[in-house]
């Protein structure tokens, strides 16, 4: 019979398990790893981004406007590439390994360049008003109407006028829009769907003016979004043609809302308001009318610049080689940083060739400048404008007036510092010339081209306003 009773041997490394050891209290916290503080020698410098990684789920915390600055500061501007491109490389290669047609627009736009000092002028001015949509004393008054007026309905009447005639002034960059997306949806369906889509485009009109573009309407409205409604509920395609018509529906909408006659019903409501009425004594209602309509000067730059940003185009294709696409899309990228909601600056580009002798300039104006405190109150108007002439080099200039009285710094290329004297007494004669006067004047060499957000720090105001991230 087995022994119930006699103790077996017991297991190795257990006969200590349940006996206290030595000096050691049950009843006290063991702490271990404790840190020694003497031994920190710095700060740990990781941040809540910093295994961040791609394609990873840790959001994102730079909104839109401050990615928008990171370009500002660093990207080049456009004036900094353009010789690089236009006065070196292709200005000696025209006939050297570029395709015959990317050589024939690069002739014609290098033929469009050339102007009278008159020209330039009259180019510059057009230039300021289609960047400055909204100007003219029609306008200021409506801006005084809406800080004034206490009417909701004045306002609203107000702002529907004025998206109308944005959307009817902006028709033929909008109806361009259209066609490159309807373009871009026939690619991506299939080919017996695409050669159907691509001859409805074959009837729209790819020019109109004043509104007029109820042809095109009907044709898009009774044609085209019928037809690719129908291929997405047979196809159930979700993909990319997809996600470019929902696109494609908001240029509708907008094209929509410029129609001629659209127009022209919101702008009578206007002038309904006793408000508005009132103010405009003597004014020809007709005349102005057909002032507001005519959208000719407003589109008059369109055709050299359109060549410009076609040859950009191009050259992001490799028509001017493979080593230069990386240098053109950095100059449509300054392009479209320009135009960025964020940016509230007037900004002019000046393609140019006058007395022989090509040069690209790039104009940015605040209107409004509010670094500059002090004087009687009026407006202070700041400028930055950046130019390369070719076989002579590139220029900065800032400039800001204010009751008469100017700011002047002139950064000049190395082969100009013998003519520095020159260049000093040339420029005190056109101040004076204008009937102003210099308060500061800084004349030297450019060592470095000045950044945008440098030169203007009301950029960062952005910051103040809702600020999204997607």
């Amino acid at each position: 019979m087995v022994d119930l009773l006699r103790v077996d041997t017991p297991v190795t490394g257990s006969e200590n398990a349940s006996r206290l050891k030595p000096h050691q209290n049950p009843q006290q916290d063991q702490l271990y790893n404790v840190a020694d503080p003497s031994r920190v020698s710095k700060t740990q410098d990781q941040n809540v981004n910093a295994d961040r990684q791609p394609n990873q789920y840790a959001p994102n915390m730079d909104s839109n406007f401050d990615k928008f600055m990171q370009a500002v500061r660093s990207l080049t501007s456009l004036t900094e590439t353009y010789g690089e491109i236009f006065f070196s490389k292709l200005g000696s290669q025209v006939n050297a390994g570029l395709s015959s047609n990317f050589t024939e627009e690069l002739a014609q736009y290098m033929n469009l360049l050339k102007m009278t000092d008159k020209e330039l002028l009259h180019f510059l001015k057009n230039q300021k008003s289609s960047a400055v949509k909204f100007s003219g004393p029609f306008f200021d008054l409506l801006r005084q109407a809406i800080k004034e007026s206490g009417s909701s309905e004045l306002k609203g009447t107000i702002l529907d006028f004025l998206r109308r005639y944005d959307s009817m002034t902006s028709g033929n960059h909008i109806l361009k829009n259209m066609v490159s997306n309807l373009k871009n949806i026939a690619i991506n369906m299939p080919q017996s769907r695409g050669t159907q889509l691509n001859g409805m485009i074959e009837k729209l009109e790819l020019q109109h003016l004043n509104g007029q573009n109820s042809n095109n309407l009907a044709i898009l409205k009774n044609e085209i979004l019928p037809f690719l409604a129908n291929y997405v509920s047979s196809t159930k395609d979700f993909g990319m043609a997809r996600d470019i018509m929902a696109v494609l529906t908001l240029n509708i909408a907008r094209y929509e809302s410029g129609e001629k006659e659209a127009f022209l019903q919101s702008f009578f409501t206007l002038m309904g308001f006793r408000e508005i009425s009132r103010k405009l004594p003597g004014v020809d209602l007709e005349a102005l009318k057909n002032r507001l309509m005519n959208t000719d000067a407003l589109n008059e730059n369109t055709n050299l610049l359109d060549h410009l940003v076609g040859i950009i185009s191009k050259g992001m294709n490799g028509a001017a080689g493979v080593e230069s696409k990386a240098i053109f899309e950095n100059m449509l990228s300054s392009l479209l940083l320009n135009e960025s909601v964020y940016m509230p600056l007037v900004h002019m580009t000046i393609p140019a060739e006058v007395n022989g002798r090509q040069f690209f300039s790039e104009v940015w104006i605040d209107p409004d400048d509010q670094s500059e405190k002090g004087g009687n109150g009026g407006r202070a108007i700041k400028i930055l404008v950046k130019f390369d002439i070719r076989d002579l080099g590139y220029f900065e200039m800032i400039l800001l007036s204010k009751d008469g009285k100017v700011d002047l710094e002139l950064y000049y290329p190395e082969i100009l510092a013998q003519k520095e004297k020159e260049i000093s007494q040339g420029i005190s004669e056109i101040i004076t010339r204008n009937q102003l006067s210099f308060r500061t004047f800084v004349l030297g060499k450019c060592v470095s081209p000045k950044s945008i957000s440098e030169v203007f720090p009301k950029l960062y105001e952005g910051r103040n306003a809702i600020n999204v991230t997607v």
